[in-house]
């Protein structure tokens, strides 16, 4: 005996032994179909249900607010000749560097590469100016360098390295020469010396014109000089205290040869 193999009846969807295969596929599209629609809505239903807890979960990146990262190098001072070309100023800078778009662990490697430019840039600036200054007035040096940077190469300065930007501020002071320091020491000795006899004596003559003045006011004759002797408020205070009783008048006596009235004493004989 030979097998057929038994496909869908009609009542289970297996078409008959011998029926077409046209409709067979058109049943199977039919069905195909209608699973695909119910999983599309199954599907849109499970993701509407599902958006509130994924919009919980969803990843919102806010941007990033700057943050200003400072920093303060002090390196070694830059020595530039004075005039003459003998004698040297030392220029010691402060550079306060400050950036918001550098990330804090990348902040001093970027100050230590900007660090020489700015160095250099500072020693370019005091040689133009120093070779015009003697050697024993830095603060002539210091208020040219104070006038150019605020001037001619104001602060700050910046420097950029892709997109990241750096500002510098400079704060420069001048400072002598050991040598001219050592030769300036006897002259400012002697210098203060004097000033101190001079202020030493300044005092003295005002002390004794104090005291001339004091000793004026206390020998005014009259009543002012009085009063401003008892004003004083280390000076005795005047008064009057009588010893002895007041005496009644003495009786006028009478001429020579004439009597005395009654009961007038007799003037004593002489």
């Amino acid at each position: 005996m030979t097998a057929v193999p038994e496909g869908p009846d009609p009542a289970g969807g297996r078409p008959k032994p011998g029926a077409p295969v046209d409709s067979r596929r058109r049943r199977w599209a039919g069905r195909a179909k209608a699973l695909g629609e119910a999983a599309r809505v199954r599907t849109r239903r499970f993701w509407d249900g599902a958006q509130p807890t994924l919009r919980q979960l969803w990843w919102s990146e806010e941007p990033a607010t700057p943050v200003t990262t400072v920093d303060r190098r002090v390196p070694e001072p830059l020595a530039v000749p004075a005039q003459g070309q003998v004698y040297v100023f030392l220029v010691r800078a402060t550079y306060t560097w400050s950036s918001d778009s550098a990330r804090p662990e990348l902040f001093g490697w970027y100050v230590d590469y900007f660090q020489q430019q700015a160095a250099q840039r500072l020693h370019r600036l005091a040689v133009r100016y120093a070779v015009e200054v003697p050697p024993h007035r830095p603060r002539d040096l210091h208020a040219a360098l104070t006038a150019a940077l605020a001037d001619d190469d104001p602060a700050p300065w910046t420097y950029a390295r892709g997109e990241v930007t750096f500002a510098c501020e400079p704060d420069v002071t001048v400072h002598l020469d050991e040598r001219v320091r050592k030769l300036l020491q006897p002259y400012w000795e002697q210098r203060i010396a004097l000033e101190c006899e001079r202020d030493l004596a300044r005092r003295r003559a005002e002390y004794a014109e104090e005291r001339d003045r004091r000793d004026r006011r206390e020998q005014m004759p009259g009543e002012a000089g009085r009063a401003r002797r008892g004003s004083r408020p280390d000076g005795p205070v005047e008064s009057f205290t009588p010893l002895e009783p007041l005496l009644p008048p003495p009786a006028p006596r009478p001429a020579p040869g004439q009597r005395s009235r009654p009961g007038e004493p007799e003037p004593p004989t002489v």
